[in-house]
């Protein structure tokens, strides 16, 4: 599929504001881009914000279409069938609301202005936001909206990202859809291949979990989880759980370098659990801790074997620029030159040695 890329920058694009300004939050607002967007946050994250490129495949030929998913309300259709690793949507947010005030202004002053705000955009971001589950404004960002950071992790930098047609997107615990945030561009890739007729499908929460505490976390948004991970039978969820069980344990094992408890072959039975699990959204981490454990055994085959299915893995979570897929390519490049190679099998880790 050709996608289509519009790339634009806030502060070249028409952008209004500082407007309504309630202390420091105030509403800055441009019907430019994508289907609109507003914000509302301060002058110092508007400014980084205009930094940032936002983009969409707004006139791509995507490959789903929206329709009625009998037990869950509207959901996403795949059209046709779609491969592993190819992406589905980018989009910009519609609204972008600081953390800080979303929590701390007084509801009241906090309703207005996200009533102005909302208003501010142009007919068809302002429905496709009101579209959205919820009694009103606030509840919707509260429901549907992504936790993001502009300003690295700090807390004046925490901000919910509203995009209502990734909204739609219904949750599964073992999801066909991984989605990643960067800047303030929301990209969706598929995790795996998905076939015509088949829902796609995100995580709302962590999947590390049991059944009962993820049913538990997704009673937040109202409903009780029915996805076919959730309705296997009590035999097949009590293996699921011993497999996540000790997915923990290995994990803990490749970790500790102070006991000699985990063998070459470590990493690739964590691979194999997530494989049988389906966790396919977290596949990339896994493939490389398994290069990496390799390595640190003297594993040359396998180092290399497991660091370019990494690389491929990261690249589809992540973007082509994460660090990690970087790291991978070096990997796979020379095991032997990697500052990991051999030093378990001598019993050392010193990195830098």
């Amino acid at each position: 599929m050709r996608i289509n890329h519009h790339y634009n920058y806030l502060a070249l694009s028409g952008t209004l504001g500082p407007e309504n300004c309630v202390n420091e939050t105030c509403i800055y607002s441009n019907q430019h881009i994508g289907d609109g967007i507003v914000l509302l946050t301060s002058e110092r994250n508007a400014e980084i914000a205009s930094s940032f490129p936002v983009t969409g495949n707004y006139e791509a030929n995507l490959p789903f279409h929206v329709a009625e998913v009998p037990g869950k309300g509207v959901g996403i259709v795949a059209e046709r069938k779609i491969h592993k690793g190819e992406t589905i949507f980018i989009r910009s947010p519609t609204m972008m609301v600081q953390t800080a005030p979303h929590v701390g202004l007084e509801p009241r002053t906090r309703d207005v202005l996200y009533d102005l705000a909302v208003n501010k955009l142009p007919t068809k971001g302002r429905e496709l936001f009101m579209r959205q589950m919820g009694k009103d404004i606030y509840d919707k960002i509260e429901t549907n909206c992504f936790q993001m950071y502009i300003d690295g992790a700090n807390d004046s930098g925490s901000h919910l990202g509203c995009y209502p047609e990734i909204s739609r997107f219904n949750h599964d615990c073992r999801p066909n859809i991984h989605y990643r945030i960067s800047n303030m561009t929301h990209t969706t890739v598929a995790a795996r291949d998905i076939e015509p007729g088949q829902e796609l499908s995100i995580s709302y929460i962590e999947l590390m979990l049991s059944r009962e505490e993820r049913r538990s976390r997704l009673r937040k948004w109202g409903f009780e989880c029915t996805c076919s991970h959730c309705s296997m039978s009590d035999e097949e969820v009590a293996a699921s759980d011993a497999r996540l069980q000790k997915i923990e344990e290995l994990e803990a094992a490749i970790e500790n370098f102070n006991e000699t408890v985990a063998t070459a072959e470590t990493g690739a039975e964590l691979v194999d659990l997530y494989e049988k699990e389906r966790l396919d959204i977290y596949l990339g981490q896994v493939y490389t801790k398994a290069a990496l454990n390799f390595a640190l055994f003297g594993e040359e085959k396998k180092a290399r074997e497991y660091a370019l299915v990494a690389v491929e893995a990261v690249e589809r979570e992540s973007g082509p620029n994460a660090a990690d897929a970087k790291a991978m390519r070096v990997l796979a490049e020379n095991p032997k030159a990697h500052w990991t190679w051999g030093k378990r099998r001598r019993g050392k880790y010193e990195k830098g040695e």
